[in-house]
C-alpha cells in the first residue's frame, strides 16, 4: 500500500516531499526541492518531485487542511518585466490554470 505525502514550501522556503497528509504534528521531510522560483520551472520541479514520489511508494496529495507557508517573495524585477513577451506571459498563465485543474470540476465544487 502506498503512503500519502504532500508538497509544499518547508519553513527555509524549498519546496519539500513531506509524508502524511498534513495533520502530523511534526513534518517529516522525504524529499527536499530547490528554493521556491516560480513559473514552468517550479510546475517542472513538482511535477518531478512527484513522479519520484510515485515511484518510491508514496502518493501524492492535497492536504485536507490548510498547511502553513512560510512568505516567499515572488516579486519581479522591472528589468525582468521587461524581457518577458507577451506570448510567455500567455504560456505561464496557461500553464498555471492547466496545474489548478480548473477544467476538472465545476466552480461551485462539483
Amino acid at each position: 500500500m502506498r503512503e500519502p505525502a504532500y508538497i509544499t514550501i518547508a519553513e527555509d522556503g524549498r519546496l519539500t516531499l513531506f509524508w502524511g497528509d498534513g495533520t502530523e504534528p511534526e513534518r517529516i521531510a522525504i524529499l527536499r526541492g530547490p528554493h521556491v522560483t516560480g513559473g514552468r520551472e517550479l510546475i517542472q520541479i513538482i511535477e518531478e518531485m512527484k513522479a519520484w514520489a510515485y515511484e518510491n511508494g508514496y502518493d501524492v496529495i492535497v492536504p485536507a487542511r490548510d498547511l502553513v507557508i512560510p512568505p516567499v517573495d515572488l516579486s519581479i524585477s522591472d528589468h525582468e518585466l521587461q524581457s518577458y513577451r507577451d506570448d510567455e506571459i500567455t504560456d505561464l498563465l496557461d500553464d498555471l490554470y492547466d496545474a489548478g485543474g480548473y477544467d476538472e470540476h465545476d466552480f461551485d465544487g462539483r
